[in-house]
């Protein structure tokens, strides 16, 4: 059995997720919207900069952390 997921919010992926605990051959399929993949975009990006040796615009997780607050 498949549940497709689109759109949902963390509480109820956390009940989804339990039900699998219910019935073992349940596969969850997870389609997440355009801002996640914007954002996780953004993270490969950074991510391969970093691989590269390209500088990062941030000297700690701190700043990275308040320029996503600031967005």
């Amino acid at each position: 059995m498949t549940i497709t997921l689109r759109n949902v919010d963390f509480a109820t992926l956390q009940v989804i997720e339990s039900l699998k605990g219910l019935k073992k051959d349940l596969e969850i399929e997870k389609i997440p919207n355009a801002e996640t993949l914007e954002a996780m975009k953004e993270c490969e990006e950074i991510f391969s900069d970093i691989r590269s040796g390209k500088r990062v615009p941030y000297n700690s997780w701190q700043e990275a952390k308040a320029a996503l607050l600031e967005d």
